[in-house]
């Protein structure tokens, strides 16, 4: 609007800043478009601007929901391995709590709202009570579609693609729901707390449809007066006191007309302190969450008591410890046990793990999570990992830029049993921390019932044939996929740093650039890390070059049979991955926002760029055409050449893989994101191809998880399962929280109102 309108008093855009477009739209009518045509234009403009489609945000009533099907690993596990499980599983769900804190203002109340609800009486009464206040059967169907997704992701922004979803009811039909329910006569404030998050519900303009700095987004990580001045100061503290903000979120307060920067920990224990830096208070506060903390802790020394190992039950000690005291070492500790837990019958890991959301890409959600090991699948990955030595070597940076000595990791197949966070990923390597993963190891996972928990949709953009070929080999090349990414993807590459003393970590006068030829130029100094120094590009690289790693290596015939894929059979699980991988970079464009022009997802930015890659590279691999549907509509023909990813398209993405990994390791961050968005740009032709996406877009799966039941004698745990639908996802999280836990979330939410009061109609 400002620049719209230039001759606007400073002043006053200050004043405006952090009000909702609609509220500044109004004040420049009030105060300028009476006065000033010009003005009143340009409010026009902005307005019309402003304006989201709400369709897009709307989930269909198709959206299929599946189960995590884990009763046979389950039941082979024995009663002190269930107990274990059983503990931990609590832990991740009760600390996945802190989840909803983490998305958006509103997310903790409706959650509030909705167990209320729906714990108060049967979901066929509540439908009753709809049906009288006007719903239609339709409406009836897609509210609990969009409660059961609410649920399954942790919030009413979508885990994968960070955009908002809003149900297709009324406002007003809603508040008669929830005023004539059950649960308004246990709990005189529900209606109260129903009007603090209908505005949450159902808002939907440019800034709150996606998740983001508060300036054009959505992000409880920080409050809605911080802005960008305040984060990069924070950041130069973090770097100078060498904090991690891991486990952080950063406030902004006005106490007593005295400006403080808050960075409050994650801990069951309080405690403050202060010190100026640069002339601005900064404190120091620990607490945060602690009262879901204090459950998970509970849990984890439960878990403890039955742990197979001493390096398990130190394990869960030294988590305990980090949930105590808020302090990142203990989880660095923990994570060090846990990379020493080889072969485990029941892995797990919980802690504030992948900062994806964080809009700065330094703080992270809360993920916990358990499950029993797939012994006949984890076998290959154990072969994979036996020859990765080897294999590492065909990646095209050379010995300089590999880690000195490659720390065998445990690579193995799940079967969850719980995961609490805000998704459920199909592979894992962890832990982040870039001390451990140089020096020390890490671990991988692949988890095996949510690869194969894939429903059957008609796929958009390819032929019968292909779509076919997907159908049938899909799931055994995205495992093969899953297994390079995760261990040679995100397991290989060097960092080069200055250590404390001055040293370095390489040779550096006789280490060669990859890319100029001459001698390597910059490196990570004391204090840096590969998140905080690239940022919000971080993630999409990272997924990036791990994705680029399994198209390269898939190509391989040994490392196929590893997989146990020889001969024709192999060449075809080669093709549907390529084919698979690439047209999946082209349907993520549906996760691109072209308003604010920025990705909502790193995995599929990191998928459209790789795509981008092998277009520029030509000579007919791959090809997408504009074309007509049936019905005469607009449609696009997406086809990959299966004889030239050998001669095409794997040289093209190993030399782009190349330039990603030298300038990763150079801590080059200026050539890492003038390479990244040469690709990752989206201009009009992709726009076209976008609007396509969009309308012909299929509705992503929802998770059905089951809960664990320890027996009446205490001796042994049950597994209750849910029927695959939208009202098995609430039933589950109905019995999954105690009153207790609902009433603590509450009062957190309640806690954090002050720091975000555009949430609640306070400009």
């Amino acid at each position: 609007l400002f620049q719209l309108f230039p001759g606007v008093n400073r002043v006053v855009e200050d004043q405006l800043a952090f009000g909702s477009t609609r509220s500044i739209s109004r004040r420049f009518r009030r105060h300028f478009c009476s006065r000033d045509k010009h003005a009143l234009f340009a409010v026009k403009k902005v307005e019309v601007m402003d304006k989201v489609d709400a369709s897009l945000h709307r989930l269909p009533n198709a959206t299929p929901v599946v189960g995590l099907n884990c009763k046979t690993a389950f039941e082979n596990l024995s009663p002190s391995e269930r107990l274990y499980a059983h503990h931990i599983a609590r832990a991740s769900f009760e600390g996945s709590l802190a989840v909803f804190l983490q998305v958006s203002p509103e997310s903790a109340g409706i959650f509030v709202l909705l167990h209320r609800i729906f714990s108060s009486e049967p979901i066929e009464s509540v439908k009753e009570k709809a049906v009288v206040a006007g719903f239609t059967e339709d409406e009836w169907h897609n509210f609990l579609v969009w409660t059961g997704a609410f649920y399954s992701n942790s919030g009413n922004y979508k885990g994968f693609g960070d955009s908002k979803f809003i149900p297709t009811v009324s406002a007003d039909k809603l508040k008669k729901v929830v005023a004539s329910s059950k649960a308004a006569s246990i709990f005189p404030d529900l209606l109260s707390i129903y009007g603090a998050v209908e505005q949450g519900i159902f808002s939907l303009d440019s800034r709150t449809a996606g998740l983001g700095f508060n300036d054009t987004g959505v992000t409880t990580y920080h409050s809605e007066s911080v802005r960008k001045a305040d984060s990069d100061l924070i950041n130069r503290y973090m770097k100078e006191k060498h904090i991690e903000g891991w486990n952080t979120r950063f406030f902004k307060e006005e106490v007593n007309g005295k400006t403080i920067l808050k960075i409050k920990f994650a801990s069951t224990s309080a405690g403050v302190s202060e010190e100026e830096f640069e002339g601005v208070t900064i404190r120091q506060e620990k607490g945060d969450y602690a009262e879901i903390l204090a459950r998970t802790c509970t849990h984890l020394k439960k878990a403890g008591e039955y742990a197979s190992t001493a390096n398990q039950k130190a394990m869960m000690n030294r988590y305990v410890d980090h949930f105590t005291s808020g302090e990142l070492n203990d989880h660095k500790d923990a994570s060090r046990l846990w990379i020493k837990d080889v072969n485990p019958i029941v892995e797990s890991y919980i802690g504030f793990i992948e900062n994806y959301r964080d809009p700065a890409g330094v703080r992270s959600e809360f993920e916990g999570f358990v499950a029993a090991v797939n012994k006949e699948t984890s076998k290959k990955f154990s072969h994979l990992v036996e020859k990765a030595e080897v294999i590492l070597e065909r990646l095209p940076w050379g010995k300089a830029y590999e880690k000195d000595t490659f720390l065998k990791p445990d690579f193995t197949a799940l079967d969850i049993i719980a995961f609490g966070s805000s998704g459920i990923p199909a592979g894992i390597n962890i832990p982040n921390y870039d001390d451990i993963r140089q020096n020390e190891g890490f671990k991988n996972v692949s988890l095996s019932n949510v690869i194969s928990a894939m429903p059957k949709q008609k796929m958009n953009f390819i032929s019968e044939e292909d779509e076919n070929l997907i159908f049938d080999y899909n799931g055994k090349a995205f495992e093969v996929q899953v297994g390079l990414h995760e261990l040679l993807g995100h397991g290989s590459g060097k960092l080069f740093q200055r250590n404390a003393d001055g040293s370095f970590n390489f040779d550096k006068e006789n280490t060669v650039d990859i890319l100029t030829g001459g001698k390597v130029t910059s490196w990570y100094e004391p204090g840096e890390t590969w998140g905080g120094l690239f940022g919000q590009l971080a993630s999409a690289y990272e997924e990036c070059r791990a994705e680029a790693v399994g198209y390269v290596l898939c190509c391989d015939a040994d490392i196929l049979k590893i997989f146990g894929h020889e001969g024709q059979f192999g060449q075809m699980i080669k093709y549907v991955n390529w084919l698979s991988e690439i047209r999946a970079g082209l349907l993520a464009l549906e996760f691109y926002n072209a308003d604010q022009q920025k990705w909502g997802q790193a995995h599929c930015w990191a998928r459209y760029v790789l795509t981008k890659v092998v277009l520029e590279a030509g000579q007919g691999f791959v090809t997408i055409e504009e074309t007509k549907d049936s019905e005469g509509g607009d449609d696009l023909s997406f086809k990959l050449d299966k004889t030239k990813i050998d001669s095409v398209g794997m040289p093209a993405v190993k030399e782009f893989l190349k330039k990603l990994q030298a300038y990763k390791s150079t801590a080059d961050v200026k050539g890492a994101t003038a390479l990244f968005h040469k690709y990752g740009s989206v201009g009009s032709t992709e726009l076209k191809w976008r609007e396509i996406c969009i309308a012909k877009r299929k509705p992503r799966r929802i998770f059905v998880q089951p809960n664990t039941k320890v027996t009446v004698d205490g001796q042994n745990v049950e597994l209750v399962t849910y029927q695959e639908s939208s009202e098995g996802v609430i039933r589950s999280f109905v019995e999954r929280y105690s009153s207790d836990s609902i009433a603590d979330l509450e009062r957190l939410w309640k806690e954090d109102q002050k720091y975000f009061p555009r949430a609640y109609g306070k400009n």
